[in-house]
């Protein structure tokens, strides 16, 4: 008996059957070729999610009308019957592997840059979007008719590509949201004023595709709420979902926000998973046609309750499905606790917008599925041992004994988690704990010989000699060399997220306002703590990803955090911490404890050791160079493929 009925129920939509209500949303990854084609990386990644059990693939924004609407350059486009070949073997990828497949029809608009398109952008009305900035040219009703027309002549593309429908992409900004919103939409004449008005171009290219291609799946992916001040609301949105469903609209597709909402369009951790379901629920109330509802939902247990509670009839799913594109399979077999659970970090989302191709922090296959095939050895059984039991060395020796390998793993500590430990610690960072976890018990279930508790000894090469040897030894902060930082009220911040000191209603100076020192910064504040960040660069959290950077920062204004950015220490006194600011004026900040929070540096020296005595012996994660979850997850996934492509190919170092 299925643990989540509704969610796995069949529905007919458009007259296409789904075996069950997960959709796999339509996230741009910038796999295809720079000249608009198809890639075959761009049909391994969607095969991949098909495979994993989603029942509809929404297959990312193809741009209908290039260069002028196009977003990026990995963007594929569908603008011209050349591409139809390589959409044809997209879509009978996806649907080999068991899907339905549906692809989204695309035009940027005025979000979108002028080194993209070569072109100066185009736009309902001349006003620029105030993250982009270039001033859009306002469109001539004969060009408004002219896209129009693309977009169903794109939808006759998908048609002859073998898609089961299209979905019109009026949402998060784009070219058909703006002209629904009030706010960037100043026109005088049939496309600007009122909501019939402004809605005629979504309503004419519907009644043509409609018209034109009327076995094809008609969805619309809508913004609800807008969220920007003039913007769209919910009252006129509803209003267009009855436009849509009189107009013979299959699917609607429930969103929200822009480029210029903040943080409603792409949420960091803080926000509450299943917040944005009271939308589909508006909206189920005024039409009959399904309703797809998602953002925030990560579980098959808020999947589930929106299905069954009729909030809406589909579920999207996003970067859950990045970090995991086996996640329907797995929720199918009751097996959620072996789900590689999305972090929120967002690095995803980053890597779209600086239009380099996508990846995973968690999911090191996530864009490379023909790369990183388990092939087992064809040789004797090989060995590997594992320094260090963080990120990197338990993917390291999870992706080894994947391969066949024999591994043993030595941690020093009594846990498995390495920094994970603590990254997990601050507000909203709770998920990566939960993928900490997932390691381990991904560990508990394979081959691996976990050691705990125990030292790496290079005397053991002696005793026993693996095939490869791999140093993931982590980092160690790095210590202030300020005077007085000998202190004793001076600390690491891994003292504080360890909770070996626990600090209430202090005056407290951070050190260092990287990520690191403002997130010790945003755990204090829950002990009332005052604070005071001093960074000798500009900015707080500078390389902090743009959306959980904003959400971090808004966290600290309100904690009434101090900030003394652009400042070096001094000195370390007694009870007090002595900067100096850019003017070169110096100023004295009250501290009962000071912190430091500047920088880890790479922990190596048993490796530098190991190469005298080992021929097989590698670097990865921090050990190799600081970095991130993703940095390090990778490194491990990777290594372990060079390796056992050498084993295959018998070449030996």
């Amino acid at each position: 008996m299925l643990k989540y009925p509704a969610l796995f129920s069949p529905i007919n939509v458009g007259g296409v059957m789904l075996k069950n209500r997960i959709v796999m949303a339509p996230m741009a990854v910038n796999y295809a070729h720079l000249n608009g084609e198809v890639s075959e990386r761009q049909i391994a990644y969607y095969e991949a999610r098909a495979r994993g059990g989603a029942g509809l693939i929404i297959v990312e924004a193809a741009c209908i009308d290039a260069p002028a609407g196009r977003e990026g350059f990995g963007q594929v486009l569908i603008d011209h019957p050349r591409y139809i070949r390589g959409l044809n073997q997209l879509a009978d990828g996806i649907k080999s592997c068991g899907s339905r497949a549906i692809i989204q029809l695309f035009h940027a608009g005025r979000q979108t840059h002028t080194i993209i398109t070569g072109v100066q952008p185009v736009a309902p009305s001349a006003v620029a979007c105030s993250t982009v900035k270039d001033v859009p040219r306002e469109l001539s009703i004969a060009e408004v008719q002219d896209i129009r027309d693309k977009f169903i002549a794109a939808a006759g593309y998908a048609s002859m590509a073998g898609f089961d429908g299209v979905e019109i992409h009026a949402a998060h900004g784009y070219l058909i949201n703006q002209f629904l919103s009030p706010d960037s939409n100043l026109r005088q004449d049939e496309y600007g004023g009122s909501l019939d008005n402004r809605a005629r171009l979504l309503m004419e290219i519907v009644a043509g595709i409609k018209k034109s291609f009327p076995k094809l799946v008609l969805g619309v992916r809508l913004n609800i709420e807008d969220f920007v001040p003039g913007g769209l609301e919910m009252v006129e949105s509803l209003e267009i979902c009855r436009y849509l469903e009189k107009a013979g609209v299959d699917l609607i597709n429930c969103s929200c926000g822009t480029y210029e909402s903040g943080l409603t369009s792409i949420e960091p951790a803080s926000y509450s998973e299943g917040w944005r379901s009271y939308m589909a629920v508006a909206v189920k109330q005024v039409v009959n046609v399904p309703v797809i509802s998602g953002g925030m939902v990560k579980g098959p247990e808020m999947a589930e309750d929106i299905i069954q509670n009729q909030q809406a009839d589909l579920v999207f799913l996003g970067r859950a499905l990045l970090a995991d594109s086996n996640w329907a399979l797995k929720v199918k077999k009751g097996h959620e606790e072996e789900i590689r659970p999305c972090i929120m970090c967002n690095n995803c989302i980053e890597s779209n917008f600086k239009g380099i191709a996508v990846s995973c922090a968690v999911n090191p296959s996530t864009g490379r599925e023909q790369e990183l095939i388990k092939t087992p050895t064809t040789k004797k059984k090989s060995t590997a041992v594992v320094v260090g039991g963080g990120p990197a060395g338990m993917q390291a020796a999870l992706a080894l004994d994947g391969y066949g390998f024999e591994v043993q793993l030595f941690e020093q500590e009594e846990r498995l988690g390495g920094l994970l430990n603590l990254a997990a610690v601050p507000p909203h960072k709770e998920r990566i704990a939960l993928f900490r976890d997932y390691l381990i018990k991904c560990l508990g279930r394979s081959r691996v010989s976990i050691n705990l508790n125990q030292p790496y000894k290079l005397e053991n090469l002696r005793d026993k000699y693996p095939d490869h040897l791999l140093i993931a030894s982590g980092s160690r902060p790095i210590a202030p060399a300020f005077e007085g930082w000998d202190a004793k009220n001076c600390l690491q911040a891994e003292d504080i997220l360890s909770s070996r000191f626990k600090l209430e209603g202090q005056q407290v100076v951070i050190i260092g306002g990287g990520s690191n020192g403002c997130e010790t910064a945003d755990f204090l504040i829950q002990g009332a703590n005052h604070i005071t960040i001093v960074e000798k660069d500009e900015f707080l959290a500078a390389g902090m990803e743009k959306k959980n950077r904003r959400d971090l920062l808004n966290r600290l204004q309100a904690g009434r955090v101090i900030r003394r950015t652009s400042s070096n220490i001094i000195k370390i006194g007694n009870n007090n911490v002595t900067i100096t600011s850019g003017n070169g004026q110096q100023e004295g900040l009250p501290a009962d404890y000071i912190i430091s929070a500047t920088g880890y540096k790479s922990n190596n020296e048993i490796y530098l050791k190991a190469q005298k005595q080992h021929s097989s012996v590698h670097l990865i994660g921090d050990a190799f160079a600081v970095g991130g979850i993703r940095e390090a997850i990778r490194q491990g996934e990777t290594l372990a493929a060079m390796l056992v492509q050498r084993e295959y190919s018998g070449v030996r170092e």
